[in-house]
């Protein structure tokens, strides 16, 4: 388990589209992040990183935004919820480790939420949760790596389980 006198101090930037809802908020995802953060201590990429002070970047922006994103970067044409990139560079301005930047849809999220019954605000963190657990390293590129995955974001959501939640086994990969 990370230890709390070696868990770093993590500052979460958010920017957010016009007409993107106003949460989650940076502070929201502060604490969302950090209770990953113990979730996902085993993380290898984790292990490795000995920085006292992290940044993320969240950035919540619209469908046609995050296919431009997903056809430069991953040669995918469309929308997708939810990219991550890794940064592991000293940011001097910020004086931390900048982990790296995540990129969310608002407007896939409002989507898949009306389809599940719930908040979009809760679909917009799972993004970025899931977004964060990139950052520390881990993958959903297998069956086995997608459901480990999708254990320590649902646990760190803290949401009770429900029906409406993706099956990480549903998903591609």
């Amino acid at each position: 388990m990370v230890s709390h006198s070696r868990t770093p101090r993590l500052l979460v930037t958010v920017s957010r589209a016009a007409k993107a809802p106003a949460a989650p908020t940076a502070r929201t995802l502060t604490k969302l992040f950090m209770r990953a953060l113990e979730l996902a201590q085993q993380s290898r990429r984790l292990q490795r990183i000995c920085a006292k002070r992290w940044v993320v970047d969240v950035h919540i922006v619209t469908d046609a935004h995050i296919a431009s994103l997903n056809t430069r970067h991953l040669k995918v044409r469309g929308p997708t919820d939810v990219l991550a990139f890794t940064m592991g560079e000293l940011d001097p301005e910020r004086r931390a480790l900048n982990l790296g930047e995540i990129v969310v849809s608002f407007e896939t999220a409002r989507r898949e939420a009306g389809k599940r019954g719930i908040a979009i605000e809760e679909e917009l963190g799972r993004y970025c949760l899931h977004g964060f657990l990139h950052l520390l390293g881990h993958e959903d590129n297998s069956r086995t790596a997608r459901q480990a995955m999708f254990l320590v974001q649902e646990k760190a959501l803290g949401l009770p389980r429900r029906t409406s939640a993706r099956n990480p086994l549903d998903w591609g990969g």
